[in-house]
Formats: structure tokens, C-alpha cells, sequence
């Protein structure tokens, strides 16, 4: 089992804001504040083909609690344990996201940047403007 910094240079986690989420059963869209060193504002990613996807009440005081060693407020893969292999004929993936107060864990196929703006709103409002413009939502 490792812990490593995911390949996809998505821009930083931010400190204070909790994300958004929009599950429509088949891919998740996770709506988050970007870092200041990445130069603010909102972030939405779409998670494609989720296999399993978990939101877990736990600030980043407690991340010492969680079954894996992760970095606070930062895109942790895991890999080498059970809880992937299942699904290797998938080549399916295994992510924690810390936030302030929440951790995402999601077990995907695939992942891409869907938007990216420096103008800071709150998570949920860019969320649900991408939604609109993808037509999920009316």
C-alpha cells in the first residue's frame, strides 16, 4: 500500500471551503475552492465511471483516524490495497480528498477537469452553473 500525489496537476486544494458534490449515479462532480497559491477561485471536476464514492464528516484534525496516511487538503491515491484490486480489470483508481472539514474517498475510472475559473464563488454555486450548462439540471 502507497500514498502518492495523483499524476493530473488539478490546481490546489483550498483551506476553507467545503465542496460541492453532484452524484448522478455513473459520475461525480465535485465542485471545490481552489488554493491561494493556485491562484483562488473554483475548481469542478468530473469523476467518470465511479465505482464508489463516500463523504465523510472529518476535519483535518482527525485525518490522524483515517485507515490511511494522507496529507491534509491535498488529492491522495492510494494504491496496492484490496479495496482497488477487485476492480484492477477496470483499471479503476482509489482517491481520498481532504477539506477543511470533509474527506472524499472515491473509486473511479477515469477523471478530467471540467472548470476552472479565478473568480471565487461559493463551491456550490460554480457547481451547480456547470451542471445547468451540461444539462443535468434544469
Amino acid at each position: 500500500m502507497q500514498v502518492i500525489s495523483p499524476l493530473e496537476d488539478f490546481p490546489g486544494v483550498g483551506t476553507v471551503a467545503n465542496p460541492a458534490v453532484f452524484f448522478d449515479g455513473s459520475d461525480a462532480f465535485v465542485s471545490y475552492e481552489a488554493s491561494v497559491r493556485a491562484g483562488g477561485g473554483n475548481v469542478v471536476l468530473r469523476f467518470i465511471d465511479v465505482i464508489d464514492i463516500k463523504i465523510t464528516p472529518m476535519n483535518v484534525e482527525g485525518l490522524n483516524a483515517c485507515r490511511y496516511r494522507i496529507n491534509p487538503w491535498a488529492f491522495n491515491e492510494i494504491i496496492g490495497v484490496e479495496e482497488i484490486a477487485k476492480w484492477s480489470v477496470l483499471n479503476a483508481r482509489l482517491w481520498l480528498i481532504s477539506f477543511n472539514d470533509l474527506m472524499i474517498e472515491v473509486i473511479f475510472e477515469a477523471v478530467t477537469l471540467v472548470s476552472y475559473d479565478n473568480v471565487y464563488r461559493s463551491p456550490h454555486l460554480a457547481l451547480a452553473g456547470v451542471v445547468r450548462n451540461d444539462g443535468l439540471a434544469s
